[in-house]
């Protein structure tokens, strides 16, 4: 929270309507201040790293560099929140604390902004940013049941491989056990419970 009492936020959104718009409606409130506007997050990590909350159309996002969005961003321990344009995939959304549709009221998006913080504060701090994104992977397959060879198979990696990377995420994560592994990435929504059908 800034000195004024106010929840700092960075926008991260490439259209100057889209932005103008949102940071309006925030600003009515009295609770929130958007301290900065980006188009995209080249800037991100010099200018806002000190933010609360983190609004970031996923558009700009890389999804195929397997990156989480918290450390694509660097985002510390702001919440992190969608404004979506369209509807993303499961796996993708998972990784926001919060999800602002382009069509919701603004009580809808003061609501939000609460929830994220929220949920920001009950969601574990954990060193899933250690693991890497191919770690993840791995451990979300492990969570999900998957079996070394059906890991090897859905990766085209080897058995071998599987092994090495499941004890460097035991050993980084200090879980040796299925069971609590897969706790850990349903905590850190790696997987969801949905995933378990």
């Amino acid at each position: 929270m800034s000195r004024e009492g106010k929840y700092k936020i960075v926008l991260i959104e490439p259209s100057e309507i889209v932005a103008a718009g949102i940071t309006a409606i925030i600003e009515r409130n009295p609770e929130f201040t958007v301290a900065k506007t980006l188009g995209n997050i080249t800037y991100f990590n010099s200018t806002a790293s000190d933010a609360d909350i983190i609004i970031v159309n996923p558009a700009v996002i890389d999804y195929n560099d397997r990156l989480d969005v918290r450390s694509c961003l660097g985002a510390g321990e702001a919440a992190i929140v969608a404004l979506t344009h369209i509807s993303l995939e499961d796996n993708v959304m998972r990784q926001y604390n919060e999800c602002i549709g382009i069509y919701d009221n603004s009580a809808r998006i003061i609501q939000k902004l609460k929830n994220a913080i929220e949920e920001n504060a009950q969601t574990p701090k954990s060193d899933i940013n250690e693991l890497s994104s191919r770690e993840r992977d791995i451990l979300a397959a492990v969570a999900k049941g998957l079996t070394n060879k059906e890991i090897a198979d859905e990766f085209n990696i080897s058995i071998y491989t599987v092994i090495s990377h499941r004890r460097n995420i035991s050993q980084k994560l200090g879980i040796n056990s299925i069971p609590g592994l897969t706790v850990y990435a349903i905590m850190n929504k790696l997987v969801d419970m949905s995933d378990f059908g």
